[in-house]
């Protein structure tokens, strides 16, 4: 029962992948890519091509079927083909862009009119100025490394790639579980950490016992629907729009907060400390 449907969805990547080699965001019902929110264009993702091939290997060293690595050329091939011309590369900061276009591998490159929600819009072209401030326009891909990885894979043998892996039934005998080989602990934060860190974070608490915290992301309240009409470029790059747009933006001022990530952080950090030194 476990197999099934984890070898269902190793092979959901290999049907979903483009005949181009790349791969789209989101897929129609047809599997083919297509768009989804308002500034997400139908296009392929050079992004998710670069990971879903990495995910491909290593799938290959789960199974030991080499279906796995057929179409990682392809995918390699597409990032090649897909990369910036020079003059938007940004002096070498960025290899390719967010979306680009099925059937011509040209960038795409979304933009936003307007001030507000009811008024302004989200459009694409092939422009790179003025990107969206929320989303971003560039990326950059370590191709080479996609080329590494794979001339190495592709030379182990089924048995080679499968020898640690965690779906050979053998590796459950005996003593040997499913939980030896993956962690149910999500936290991005250490789990053991010194003494230092625990004093630091009990000192920054307030007088009322809070952990206060500037710049964080807040957004404006509800005041109704936007009534500015005019098709202004002035929010094209910002997090949000006007005052009627609730769209989540960064205060820069000195304004104190209580933050949920904070708490969760420090939280985080002072349990594992207690879990780490329990007698």
């Amino acid at each position: 029962r476990f197999l099934d449907p984890v070898r269902r969805g190793m092979h959901f990547y290999i049907i979903s992948q483009d005949s181009s080699g790349g791969w789209g965001q989101q897929l129609d019902m047809n599997l083919q890519a297509t768009g989804a929110r308002t500034y997400e264009p139908k296009a392929l993702l050079p992004r998710a091509t670069y990971e879903n091939a990495m995910y491909l290997m290593t799938y290959y060293r789960y199974t030991g079927d080499r279906k796995f690595l057929a179409r990682i050329p392809d995918a390699i091939n597409w990032l090649e083909r897909a990369k910036l011309p020079e003059n938007q590369t940004e002096n070498g900061k960025y290899s390719h862009s967010t979306f680009v276009e099925m059937g011509t591998n040209k960038p795409l490159y979304v933009h936003r009119k307007g001030s507000n929600v009811k008024y302004g819009f989200y459009y694409y072209d092939y422009n790179d100025q003025k990107l969206l401030g929320h989303y971003g326009g560039k990326c950059r891909i370590d191709v080479d490394r996609l080329k590494q990885e794979y001339e190495k894979v592709k030379l182990l043998s089924p048995e080679e790639a499968m020898k640690d892996s965690p779906l050979k039934v053998e590796s459950f005998k005996e003593e040997g579980t499913p939980q030896h080989f993956y962690s149910l602990n999500r936290s991005f934060f250490p789990m053991k950490p010194d003494e230092k860190q625990v004093r630091e974070i009990i000192s920054s608490l307030d007088s009322e016992k809070r952990w206060l915290t500037k710049h964080v992301s807040i957004s404006n309240p509800y005041i109704g629907d936007g009534q500015k009409q005019e098709l202004t470029d002035e929010f094209a790059s910002t997090d949000a729009g006007d005052e009627t747009d609730t769209s989540p933006y960064r205060d820069t001022s000195n304004q104190d907060y209580i933050s949920t990530s904070t708490y969760i952080r420090n939280m985080s950090i002072l349990i594992g400390y207690l879990q780490a030194n329990k007698k």
